[in-house]
């Protein structure tokens, strides 16, 4: 899965823009509509850079929030469903070159409500199970990259091992686990709404605040 996620992080690097153009319509397919933007976006974000210039975090966190969406609009949920949208990119980013690209991104943005809102799960436990679904997600991420995501993305290694210890430690969480039937499940059930949100940085940096013990 996360050679997936990074191979649409390539989709990025490779992206030479041109546009702008006739707009780009949207297709009503939440999946294609997420692989457009998601093209769309990296484009913007690429543009006046090589192939040879590193992804940054900031570009990577940027663009995959369609993606994100879309996997958690789907039904069932599965991570798997990112590496669906990503998946011929590339192609659609030589479509795109000729048309409005940039000025898809806040139809993209309205399409799938992403902004830099975010609002973690009030219970504590829920708010541990979603922050450490999501950062372990992200460090997938991360890994892949080595040091390409710099500090920013350094930081959430701490973060995760952290929430860790959180989640074999505290009374209330080894009951839910305990509880649980399937564990897996339990955690996938706790991403989901974490993908909804469709802001994978500010929902880091909202379970940094969150729990300031964990990183």
């Amino acid at each position: 899965m996360v050679r997936t996620v990074i191979a649409g992080a390539s989709v990025m690097a490779l992206a030479a823009c041109f546009g702008p153009g006739d707009p780009v319509e949207l297709p009503k397919d939440p999946i294609e509509a997420a692989r457009t933007c998601f093209a769309a976006q990296g484009m913007v974000l690429r543009e006046g850079k090589s192939a040879s210039d590193p992804i940054t975090y900031d570009e990577f966190v940027t663009a995959i929030r369609y993606p994100m969406v879309a996997a958690a609009q789907a039904d069932p949920f599965s991570i798997d469903t990112i590496g669906t949208v990503i998946e011929g990119a590339d192609k659609l980013a030589d479509e795109l070159r000729s048309k409005d690209y940039a000025g898809a991104v806040a139809t993209c943005d309205a399409r799938f409500g992403t902004d830099d809102k975010v609002e973690l799960p009030e219970s504590e436990t829920d708010a541990v199970l979603a922050c450490l679904s999501l950062a372990s997600f992200m460090q997938g991420a991360v890994q892949a990259q080595g040091g390409e995501f710099g500090d920013k993305g350094a930081a959430i290694g701490p973060l995760v091992a952290g929430l860790q210890k959180r989640m074999e430690s505290d009374p209330e969480m080894l009951v839910k686990l305990a509880g649980a039937n399937d564990v897996q499940a339990m955690m996938a059930d706790a991403m989901k709404p974490a993908f909804a949100e469709g802001a994978p940085a500010e929902y880091i940096a909202a379970c940094t605040a969150r729990f300031p013990g964990s990183n």
